[in-house]
């Protein structure tokens, strides 16, 4: 064993101390050096080294018993036949792994990736696409929304490809060479579909509202303190931690889906006829009820009639009492009549009595509750604009403080300043001029005082086969149906114009030349041209060849009275049309053995 000793302290940067030892032959050697001094600098002043003076050697890397190996092997123009082919199994039985990779096997295990290219011999490389070869294939996706709800209308139905013919190539390439070389690609597609399955299907409509429930979190989070006073015992017990259950908050509004709440969930503008089941036998059981509204004391009736038309701003009404006390009791008095369930109200205005030997009868003629804006209830007025007003705000000056609310669905229009006015007319009456100058009439919603203006004619009589109806009769609840034409001179054009701060214009039916003429409308209300084309529309809707039908039907929860202006669409014996409702009459009567008769007849015009 040799020592170096050293006696000073070190203070260079560098070690100024090396140490070499030469080996001849293997041998085990120990270097001691020691330091009286603590050593102080960053770097180690040692630099020991084994081995010859060329510097240090790498360690030998340890020898590996297993042999790994991958070898890639390129065929390039070889002169036997090679056949390339890329097999793509799905869902058999057999399967081949082409691309092995062998790992911490002992045997080296080759994998072998090959590229045949251009050779002398015969290279076919195919590759084909086959869709929906394999004979009936069906893709059927269905979305059902809202199931809760009867799903009677599909607005949507997409038809898609169901049964498949595969005969034609859509895609084919030929590639020729000097030898033999093809390549093919063939993408079968449909060809012959069979348009037979609705394979996407969206149902939409309105939900019923439930409750909708939630649990509301807690303004804080909460705690759990445990506290352990005695040492822990082994018992078969258990512990048992209670906790209030957490604000629980409902609110009645629409469930399922995206759906946010009522503020902002559009209405479906979807219009579904009101159309009466078929039936082999119809179980009805009609009801008559008559009170006064003041005081709702029963007033016995036998029979009532009630009449309308759309020329009309009230209904008339003859009602016939069953005796002297009931007439009296409803004389000068408005009464709410229900008829199957249906009310309707009216003012009972003028008696008559007839008197025969043992035997009096007590009746009366009624109007609607918009009478009460006529004449003898209300006083004629006059009315002039004195400023600038639309066609709502003029009838909405002619209803103020009556109790009347408007419901304008016609086009509003400006009207300048003293182009409007009438003299002596009660508001009823004004209401039905203004309405007539832009070619509409009233709807009266009288249990709610609802003042409708709509159109005469809400479809034209020539386009009534592109309209969907709102009611459908057929024969089965038709209980008689008769028919007459009227012939009258046919129009397609019209001159409609205005007063002193009016327009002129000249409406002419779609579709036609526009050569025959109908009597020129003046109005001092037509100062617009939608004022002039709805007007215009009107006339030549009136104009030209009808067919008047009369039916007469029942009343009952699936057919309400048809009111008038609404398109009928009848279907009785072989004939199938479509008509406006002219005029609603409703007769209900009790016999004397108390078997009690509702039946409406309306009154449908329609062009030949």
């Amino acid at each position: 064993m040799n020592v170096i000793k050293f006696l000073s302290s070190h203070t260079e940067n560098k070690s100024p101390v090396s140490v070499r030892f030469k080996v001849d032959e293997p041998a085990s050697y120990v270097v001691k050096v020691l330091f009286d001094t603590p050593h102080q600098l960053n770097e180690s002043p040692l630099t020991i080294r084994f081995g010859d003076d060329t510097g240090p050697v790498d360690p030998t890397l340890p020898f590996l018993q297993a042999n790994i190996g991958i070898e890639s092997d390129l065929s390039w123009l070889t002169q036997p036949l090679i056949t390339q082919f890329q097999a793509l199994a799905w869902q058999t039985q057999s399967v081949k792994a082409e691309f092995e990779t062998a790992f911490s096997n002992a045997e080296l295990t080759p994998a072998a990736l090959s590229f045949d290219w251009q050779t002398t011999a015969l290279v076919t490389a195919q590759k084909s696409v086959t869709w929906g070869n394999s004979g009936y294939v069906s893709n059927v996706i269905q979305m059902p929304y809202k199931i809760i709800t009867a799903i009677e209308y599909n607005e949507k139905d997409f038809n898609w490809l169901t049964q498949l013919d595969v005969e034609h190539t859509e895609f084919k390439q030929l590639w020729n060479s000097s030898k033999l070389l093809k390549t093919v690609r063939e993408l079968h597609w449909h060809v012959k579909p069979l348009l037979e399955s609705r394979e996407l299907v969206i149902h939409y409509g309105e939900t019923d509202k439930q409750y909708i429930c939630y649990w509301r979190n807690h303004p804080f989070k909460g705690y759990v303190n445990l506290e352990f006073t005695a040492p822990a015992r082994v018992t078969n017990g258990r512990l048992v931690m209670r906790f209030n259950n957490p604000d629980k908050v409902c609110y009645w509004g629409i469930p399922g889906g995206l759906i946010r709440g009522d503020d902002d969930v559009p209405t479906l503008d979807r219009k579904i006829p009101i159309e009466p089941q078929i039936r082999n036998t119809y179980i009805m059981q009609p009801t008559i009820d008559c009170v006064r509204v003041s005081d709702d004391l029963k007033i016995l009736i036998s029979s009532v009639s009630y009449s309308i038309s759309r020329g009309q701003f009230s209904a008339t009404c003859n009602i016939k009492f069953c005796s002297r006390i009931d007439f009296e009791r409803a004389l000068g008095q408005e009464l709410k009549i229900s008829l199957n369930g249906y009310d309707f109200y009216v003012i009972c205005e003028q008696p008559s009595t007839s008197n025969s030997f043992a035997n009096a009868s007590y009746s009366a003629s009624c109007r609607s509750r918009f009478a009460l804006l006529s004449a003898p209830y209300a006083r004629a007025t006059n009315y002039a604009n004195p400023t600038a007003k639309t066609l709502a705000g003029i009838m909405s000056d002619i209803l103020v403080n009556t109790g009347w609310s408007l419901d304008n669905q016609m086009i509003d229009y400006a009207i300048p300043t003293g182009a409007f006015s009438y003299t002596n007319l009660t508001p009823a009456a004004a209401l039905l001029s203004v309405a007539k100058s832009v070619g509409a009439m009233l709807d009266i919603d009288n249990a709610n005082k609802t003042v409708s203006i709509v159109p005469l004619w809400p479809v034209m009589p020539w386009d009534t086969d592109n309209a969907i109806c709102d009611v459908i009769l057929n024969d089965s609840i038709i209980l008689e149906h008769s028919t007459s034409q009227t012939i009258s001179p046919e129009h397609n054009a019209v001159f409609v114009r205005g007063e002193q701060q009016g327009v002129a214009c000249k409406v002419k039916r779609a579709g036609t030349l526009g050569d025959k003429f109908a009597k020129d409308v003046v109005d001092s209300l037509i100062t617009d041209n939608q004022a002039a084309r709805q007007r215009g529309t009107c006339k030549l809707a009136n104009s030209g060849n009808k067919q008047q039908a009369t039916m007469r039907t029942k009343i009952k929860a699936d057919l309400p009275p048809i009111r008038p202006g609404m398109l009928v669409g009848v279907t009785y014996g072989s004939s199938t049309y479509k008509a406006t409702c002219d005029s609603l009459t409703i007769n209900a009567s009790i016999n004397a053995q108390g078997a009690i008769t509702v039946n409406q007849t309306i009154k449908v015009i329609s062009n030949v």
